[in-house]
C-alpha cells in the first residue's frame, strides 16, 4: 500500500499518519517534513520525504492520496497537480470543497464553532469554551482514514476509484450523541460547566488535583456511597433518586468533597474502582505518561531527541492464524487456519456501496460501539444487531401518530444510532440462543462488540470461541481501557476516559488567582470517537481479509484512541515541559485568538488571527492600530453586531471566523442544507432534522436514510435462514 500524503491540515496529516501507523508507505515531501514543532513532528512520523520533483511519478505509483482545501483552493502541492482519475482521493476541509462556505477560511478555532461543541462546552455565565486546538482536525482524521479505508475496499472489489470531500464540520456534527434528537423535546442543549444531565457524572477537586465520578445508576450510587462510607446516602430524601441528586448537587458535592479532599487522586482511583465505581483522575500532559495501563500495553513511542509520543491506536492485532497472544491472553488452544470454511466475500459493481454483501454481526451496548455498526450499515453492509431481551424500549412511532416529546427524542436517538441494521433478541446466556449466536457469526465477515473484557468470552462470543467456528472473521473489541493491563477490569464512561486522556486537563478557562477547574467538553466525545476507530479497525481488518485471506482480533482501547488526539500536547510537555496549563481559547501556536460577544443574548463568534496580517486587517476594520488590538478592543467592536454577518464580513476579509452556533441554527444552516448534510426523519406528526453522513463522495458511497429496527423485528427472517445445529 503507497500512500502520497499532499495534506496541510491536521485532518489529512493525521489520516495520512493512521496509515503509516497501519504498514502503509507514506510519502511527503521534504520541504513539508521539516518543521521541528511538536504537531509537526508528532503528524509526520513515520512518513517517508521525498523532493517534489518526485509527486508526478509518486501521484501514478500511489494508491491512496490526500489532498487538503481552504479557500476556494487546494492546498500545498496539491495546487499544481491533478490527481487521475481511479485513484482514491480524499480531500480534508474545515467545510467541504462545495456549498456556500467552500471559500471559507478554515481552521482549528473555526472548527469547534463549526461542529456545535464550541456553543454548548463551558460555563453557562462565560463565553463558550474551545477544546484543545487540534482536536477537531484528528476527528476528521479518524473519519478520514475510515473513509478512505471503505474506497480502497471498494477499488479492490469493483476496480473503481473515489474521490471523498471531508469537512470537519461533518464529522463533528455527526459525534454528538442526542444533541440533536434533544432539539424535538424542547431541550437545546447549552453549557453546563462541569455537570452532565445526570449526577454525579462529574469532576471534583482532591487533595492532589482532581477525579472524574462516573455514577450514572440507582445501583452505582448504592456503591458509592458504601466506598465512602456512608452507606445510609441512598435513604437521604436529597439522593434518593436521579432527579433529587440532581436537585441537591450542591449539597451532595459537599458530602463527597469530605472524603475526597483528605485522600490524592490515584489513592481514591484504586478505591473507588475496587468498589466497582467508574472514577479517573484528571491528568495532565505529563502525568498521562506516567499510566500503569498506557505502559504496560507498550502505548509510548520514544521520540529522537526527547519526550514521547501516543502509539498507534490500532496496534493490537491479532491474526487468527497466529494467535498466541490469545493464547497466552485467553488460556485458549490455537486455531488452525482450516478449521471452518470462512464466509466468502462477494463481488461488488455497479451502483452499489462499498460494503453491499458484506455481513456483520453486532454485539454492541451503549455508544461507541454502536456508532462503529451504524457506519458500516450506512456502506450498505448487512448488520445483524443482537439485542439482550428487554435491554431497550420500543421507542417507534407511526407516521402522524401523536407522540411525547420524550418519546420523539429517543425515537429520533435510536434512529441515528441503530439505522439500517436488522434486530435479533438473544440471551446469550441460554445455549439454544447461543447457538443461533453461533450460525451467525458462521456466516459473518466482521463482528463488533463493546463489553468489559472477558464478558464476551463468558457468553461464548469472544473472540477465541468466534475464530474456532470462523478463522476468517474480522473481530473489533472496543472496551474503556484495553483488554490486558492492571486497568482491563476498570469500569469506564466517556467521561472517565476524557479526564484519563489529559484531554480535560488541557481544557478549561485561564487560571485567575492560581487556580483553574478542568472541564468536560459538552458532550459525549470519547465514546464517539471510539466508534470512529472501531469503523477505521473494521475496515481494515476487511481490507486485509481481502488481500491476504487472514482474519484477526483488534483489541481497541478507547483512552488509547483518544489519547492519539492529544500527541502534540504529549510531546510538548515530555519534550519542553510545556503546554500542561489550561489557555482557554487561547492559541499555543502564537495566534491571537478568542470567543467574543456579538448582538443578543448569548451570542458569540470565534477569531483567529494567524500573523501580522490578519492582526492588520482586523484592525483596518475596526478601525485602531495593530498594537491596540486587544481581546476587549475585539469585543467592544463585535457585540455591536450580528454574529452571522459579522462572521461573512470577517471572511470576505480573509480572516478565520465562525459564530457560535447552537443546534437549531445548525439544523437550519445554509451551507449544511446545501450539502445535503441533514436528514429529515418523520416521529410522530412532524419531521426533524438529523446528522447524516460525513462520507460525501463521487460516486455516492454511504446511505444514512435508513430506519432504525423495532426490537427484535428481524428475529423471523433472520432465523429462517440459518442452519442452526447442535
Amino acid at each position: 500500500m503507497k500512500v502520497l500524503d499532499l495534506s496541510c491540515d491536521v485532518a489529512g496529516r493525521f489520516a495520512a499518519k493512521l496509515f503509516a501507523w497501519g504498514g502503509a508507505e507514506v510519502f511527503r515531501c521534504a520541504d513539508e517534513l521539516a518543521g521541528d514543532d511538536s504537531l509537526s513532528l508528532y503528524l509526520d512520523a513515520g512518513k517517508q520525504q521525498v523532493d517534489p520533483a518526485q509527486l508526478p511519478a509518486l501521484l501514478d505509483a500511489c494508491d491512496l492520496v490526500f489532498t487538503s482545501f481552504d479557500r476556494g483552493l487546494y492546498c500545498g502541492h496539491a495546487k499544481a497537480l491533478a490527481v487521475p482519475e481511479g485513484k482514491v482521493h480524499v480531500t480534508t476541509s474545515s467545510y467541504g470543497s462545495t456549498g456556500p462556505y467552500a471559500k471559507w477560511r478554515g481552521g482549528s478555532l473555526a472548527d469547534w464553532a463549526a461542529g456545535g461543541y464550541l456553543f454548548i462546552t463551558g460555563d453557562p455565565a462565560r463565553e463558550p469554551l474551545s477544546g484543545p486546538e487540534n482536536m477537531c482536525g484528528y476527528a476528521a482524521g479518524y473519519t478520514a482514514a475510515f473513509g478512505a479505508e471503505a474506497a480502497l475496499i471498494d477499488k479492490l472489489r469493483s476496480g473503481r476509484g473515489r474521490h471523498l470531500d471531508i469537512s470537519t464540520m461533518e464529522s463533528m456534527l455527526l459525534l454528538h450523541q442526542s444533541t440533536f434528537a434533544r432539539t424535538a423535546a424542547g431541550e437545546l442543549r447549552r453549557r453546563t460547566g462541569r455537570f452532565t444531565e445526570v449526577y454525579p457524572l462529574t469532576v471534583l477537586p482532591c487533595r492532589d488535583g482532581h477525579v472524574s465520578i462516573g455514577v450514572v445508576t440507582d445501583m452505582e450510587f448504592d456503591k458509592l456511597a458504601i466506598a465512602i462510607g456512608r452507606p445510609e446516602l441512598p435513604l437521604d430524601p436529597r439522593f434518593a433518586d436521579k432527579q433529587a441528586r440532581w436537585d441537591n448537587r450542591e449539597a451532595l458535592d459537599a458530602v463527597l468533597g469530605t472524603f475526597l479532599m483528605a485522600r490524592d487522586a490515584n489513592a481514591i482511583v484504586d478505591h473507588m474502582q475496587a468498589h466497582g465505581v467508574a472514577f479517573s483522575k484528571v491528568t495532565t500532559p505529563l502525568d498521562i505518561t506516567d499510566n500503569p495501563q498506557l505502559g504496560h500495553r507498550g502505548y509510548w513511542e520514544q521520540v529522537p531527541g526527547g519526550g514521547v509520543m501516543p502509539g498507534d491506536p490500532l496496534r493490537c492485532f491479532h491474526g487468527f492464524e497466529s494467535p498466541s497472544r490469545l493464547r497466552e491472553g485467553l488460556g485458549v488452544g490455537l486455531y488452525p487456519s482450516k478449521l471452518a470454511h470462512p464466509q466468502p466475500l462477494p463481488q461488488a459493481g455497479g451502483e452499489q456501496l462499498p460494503l453491499a454483501g458484506i455481513k456483520v454481526l453486532d454485539f454492541t451496548i451503549f455508544w461507541a460501539g454502536p456508532s462503529t455498526t451504524r457506519t458500516l450499515s450506512d456502506l450498505g453492509a448487512e448488520v445483524v444487531w443482537v439485542e439482550r431481551p428487554g435491554s431497550r424500549p420500543d421507542t417507534h412511532i407511526e407516521p402522524g401518530a401523536a407522540a411525547e416529546p420524550a418519546d420523539v427524542m429517543q425515537h429520533l436517538y435510536a434512529t441515528k444510532v441503530y439505522r439500517g441494521k436488522q434486530s435479533i433478541m438473544l440471551d446469550l446466556e441460554r445455549a439454544d440462543d447461543r447457538k443461533v449466536a453461533h450460525a451467525l457469526a458462521r456466516e459473518a465477515h466482521i463482528v463488533v462488540e463493546n463489553f468489559r473484557p472477558g464478558v464476551a468470552d463468558k457468553l461464548g462470543i469472544g473472540p477465541a470461541e468466534l475464530a474456532r467456528i470462523n478463522p476468517a472473521l474480522v473481530y473489533v473489541s472496543l472496551s474503556g481501557w484495553g483488554a490486558d493491563g492492571p486497568w482491563a477490569q476498570w469500569r469506564s464512561y466517556g467521561p472517565s476516559i476524557e479526564a484519563a486522556s489529559s484531554i480535560e486537563g488541557r481544557t478549561g478557562y485561564p487560571a485567575k488567582d492560581g487556580s483553574s477547574e478542568p472541564l468536560r467538553l459538552g458532550h459525549a466525545f470519547p465514546d464517539a470517537t471510539g466508534g470512529l476507530a472501531g469503523a477505521l479497525a473494521a475496515l481494515r481488518g476487511l481490507r486485509q481479509l481481502l488481500t491476504s485471506g487472514q482474519g484477526g482480533w483488534y483489541d481497541i482501547s478507547q483512552l488509547e484512541v483518544y489519547a492519539a488526539m492529544s500527541g502534540e500536547g504529549i510531546l510538548e510537555a515530555t519534550r519542553h515541559g510545556r503546554g500542561i496549563e489550561r489557555v482557554g481559547n487561547g492559541s499555543r501556536f502564537g495566534a491571537l485568538q478568542g470567543v467574543f460577544p456579538c448582538f443578543g443574548e448569548d451570542q458569540w463568534i470565534a477569531i483567529r488571527l494567524e500573523d501580522d496580517a490578519d492582526r492588520a486587517s482586523l484592525a483596518e476594520l475596526i478601525r485602531i492600530e495593530p498594537e491596540e488590538l486587544t481581546d476587549e478592543a475585539i469585543a467592544e467592536y463585535t457585540r455591536l453586531h450580528d454574529k452571522a454577518q459579522l462572521a461573512a464580513r470577517l471572511q470576505a476579509e480573509g480572516l478565520q471566523a465562525f459564530p457560535a452556533l447552537n443546534a437549531h441554527e445548525l439544523a437550519a444552516d445554509p451551507h449544511l442544507a446545501a450539502r445535503d448534510y441533514f436528514l429529515q426523519v418523520t416521529a410522530g406528526t412532524h419531521s426533524y432534522a438529523m446528522p447524516g453522513t460525513p462520507l460525501v463522495a463521487t460516486p455516492r458511497m454511504a446511505d444514512a436514510s435508513q430506519p432504525a429496527p423495532r426490537p427484535g423485528a428481524d428475529a423471523h427472517s433472520i432465523r429462517s435462514s440459518l442452519k442452526v445445529t447442535s
